[in-house]
Order: C-alpha cells, then structure tokens, then sequence
C-alpha cells in the first residue's frame, strides 16, 4: 500500500508542477517534463523520506516473497516426480 501511496504523489506532483509550467506559464512541451521531472524527484527525495523507505521496503518484500514461493513450488514438484519414479 506504501508503494503505491509514494507512486501516486509522486505522479500528482509531477503531473501538478507540469501542468503549471505548460499552461501556465506557456513552456515548452519539453522541457515542462524535464523540469516536472526533476522537481518530482527532489522534492519526494527531500521531504517524503519516510514513505520512500518504506514504499522501498514494500517492493523488496514482495519481490523476495515471490522467489520463496517459486523456489518452495519447483522443490516441491522435483520431489513429487522423484516419488513417483
């Protein structure tokens, strides 16, 4: 839940300091995204240090859940087939 809470503010942020740059102040298509770009990052980087962690904490539990189970399922049919045999 962490991750995506950090991704969506990040993408409102993003979409928020675009918006403003493009429209509102007539930039270029361009450059509005590298700067909202940038912004986006420095600003979540800078003040939204708790969430990133634990957005990042998020991710790396889920990733290596996901081996576990893949390892424990593949051992489990290698020792079916070796029963069968």
């Amino acid at each position: 839940m962490q991750f995506l809470k950090f991704t969506l503010l990040r993408l409102a942020l993003f979409a928020a300091v675009f918006a403003g740059l493009y429209w509102g102040l007539a930039w270029n298509l361009w450059l509005s995204a590298v700067v909202g770009l940038v912004v986006a990052f420095a600003v979540s980087y800078l003040f939204f240090n708790r969430l990133r962690i634990a957005a990042s904490q998020e991710l790396a539990a889920r990733m290596s859940g996901d081996r576990k189970a893949r390892r424990n399922r593949i051992a489990e049919e290698d020792a079916a087939a070796e029963d069968r045999d």
